[in-house]
C-alpha cells in the first residue's frame, strides 16, 4: 500500500497546486480541529473527505481503508480511557462514576462514565485531525514536502532525519513482504503451529535483513558522493489556484465563526 500512497501523491487531481498552499490549508484546519467542539469537528471530517475523495480523486475504497487502519489504532487506546480498577473496598465510592463493572478477586473493574466522555472527545478530535494528515499524505509528494520544510527554515538535520525515516519504512516493508512471500512458498502459516513458528522466524530475521538493506542504502549514498545534504526535487510546474484558495479561506473563516457561536 505504501507504493500506492506514493503513486496517489504524484497522480492526484490536486497535484498541480503548490505544496505550500495545500500544506498551509491542512495545518490551519488541523489547528482548528484540535481545539474545536464535536459539531465543528464533524464538519471538518466531511469537508476534508470531500477534498480528498472529490477534489483529489482518491478512490473512496483507498481512503476508507487507510482511515480504517488509523481508526483501529484509535480503538486500541479506548480501553485505557474507559476502564478503571479500584480495590473492592472502594467500590461504593465509585458507583456514581460507574456505568457497569465486575469484581475480580480483591479488585473492582468498571467502565468509567467520565472515561466514556473523554473517549468520545478524543475519538471525535482524532476523526477530525486524521483527514487533515491524510490530505497531506495523499496530495503532497514527500520530496516536495521536504522542499517546503527547507523553505520554512526547518533545521536541515531534522529534514534529513525525516527523509531517512521515510526511506527506512519502505525498506522495512519491502523486507517484510519478501520474507513473508518466501515463508508462504515453503508452506508457512498453514496451521496454527506453523503460523507461530513462521511468525517467530520472521521477527528474528526482520531486523537483521532490514539493517543489512539499510547498510546497502548507506553505501549507495556514499558511492554517489553524498556529502550530508539531501537534495530533493521541486515541481516547477505547480500553479496557484484562486478557486481553491477562496474555498479554503471561506471554509476556515466559517469554521471559526461556527466555533465561536458554541
Amino acid at each position: 500500500m505504501h507504493h500506492h500512497l506514493d503513486a496517489y501523491a504524484y497522480t492526484n487531481r490536486l497535484r498541480p497546486l503548490p505544496p505550500q498552499q495545500k500544506l498551509i490549508f491542512a495545518l490551519v484546519v488541523l489547528g482548528i480541529a484540535s481545539i474545536a467542539h464535536p459539531a465543528t469537528q464533524g464538519l471538518i471530517l466531511i469537508w476534508l473527505s470531500v477534498w480528498i475523495v472529490g477534489y483529489a480523486r482518491i478512490p473512496p475504497k483507498v481512503y476508507g481503508s487507510v482511515l480504517g487502519v488509523m481508526l483501529i489504532f484509535l480503538l486500541t487506546s479506548i480501553p485505557a480511557l474507559v476502564l478503571e480498577i479500584v480495590s473492592a473496598n472502594q467500590r461504593a465510592l465509585v458507583q456514581a462514576n460507574s456505568v457497569g463493572g465486575w469484581v475480580v478477586g480483591n479488585w473492582y473493574c468498571f467502565i468509567s462514565r467520565s472515561g466514556l466522555v473523554q473517549a468520545a472527545e478524543v475519538g471525535m478530535r482524532s476523526l477530525a485531525c486524521i483527514p487533515c494528515l491524510l490530505l497531506i499524505l495523499f496530495t503532497i509528494p514527500f520530496a516536495e514536502l521536504l522542499g517546503v520544510l527547507r523553505q520554512w527554515r526547518v533545521p536541515g538535520v531534522l529534514v534529513d532525519l525525516l527523509l531517512l525515516m521515510y526511506r527506512f519504512i519502505f525498506l522495512f516493508l519491502d523486507v517484510l513482504t519478501q520474507l513473508q512471500l518466501a515463508q508462504r512458498s515453503r508452506g508457512g502459516y498453514r496451521t496454527r503451529q506453523r503460523w507461530m513458528y513462521s511468525a517467530g522466524l520472521l521477527a528474528s530475521q526482520l531486523v537483521v535483513r532490514s539493517l543489512q538493506r539499510y547498510q546497502q542504502f548507506s553505501l549507495g549514498l556514499a558511492t554517489r558522493g553524498f556529502n550530508g545534504d539531501f537534495q530533493v526535487y521541486a515541481n516547477p510546474s505547480s500553479r496557484y489556484s484562486r478557486r481553491y484558495a477562496i474555498e479554503s479561506l471561506v471554509g476556515c473563516v466559517g469554521l471559526v465563526i461556527l466555533e465561536l457561536r458554541f
